[in-house]
């Protein structure tokens, strides 16, 4: 995920998220200088330092166990299988972003060029958006994996501390409700810029597969112009 935001120039001095272009021009000067301050550079700060605090459950279990004399295996089953459940959820994350990126990537030498790159036909860049690979089930896949790697994380330390749930919770609601939220503004945003969006809406789940769909599109060459914004 680190290695994907760099690619994209988010390390870059004065660069930013994409959305945050969109937004400036649905709300005032003012409003967006009082979002930047209290959301982005205040909220979400906290909002990654509580998702992180299963860690010190997991930890401080560790070292009590320790201290009292308890026999405590260093690497359970159960820590096996969250383990490896988070890498998964990494590598998802990886080659759905390695996919967007390929596509993004042959979009615009489609656009410069007018002509389509290997393992891309004109009907997908015509399209606009990627509906192929892992996004051919989910609509995002990658936010899909995030989600659940940070919710792997919250029950590991459910599992290490022996309880059914812990103050840590919050961390994990305060991300998911974070994800909807900018799911639905994502996705605002490309059913403003491409008329094909709303029938992938339809036809793929939002983060889990919806079965008994065909997510085959047929582009009507009447609308393969997205809309400028």
């Amino acid at each position: 995920m680190t290695f994907n935001y760099w690619r994209k120039g988010g390390y870059t001095i004065g660069s930013e998220d994409y959305r945050w272009e969109f937004l400036r021009t649905k709300i005032s000067p003012a409003q967006m200088f009082i979002f930047n301050v209290a959301f982005i550079s205040l909220a979400q700060s906290l909002l990654l330092f509580s998702i992180t605090t299963p860690t010190y459950l997991i930890l401080l279990a560790s070292r009590l166990a320790s201290s009292s004399g308890t026999a405590l295996s260093p690497w359970s089953f159960g820590d096996l299988i969250f383990s490896r459940f988070m890498v998964t959820c990494v590598l998802v994350c990886f080659f759905a972003d390695q996919q967007q990126w390929q596509f993004q990537s042959a979009k615009i030498t489609y656009q410069k060029s007018a002509k389509a790159p290997p393992k891309y036909n004109r009907e997908d860049l015509d399209r606009g958006f990627i509906v192929s690979g892992l996004w051919a089930w989910s609509r995002h896949p990658n936010f899909a994996a995030e989600q659940a790697f940070w919710l792997t994380l919250y029950q590991w330390g459910c599992y290490t501390t022996n309880t059914a749930w812990n103050w840590t919770v919050v961390g994990g609601i305060a991300y998911l409700i974070l994800f909807q939220a900018s799911t639905w503004f994502t996705e605002w945003i490309s059913s403003e810029k491409y008329p094909e969006y709303k029938e992938y809406q339809a036809r793929v789940g939002k983060f889990l597969p919806r079965f008994g769909t065909d997510a085959t599109f047929k582009l009507d060459a009447s609308r393969t112009k997205p809309k400028d914004i």
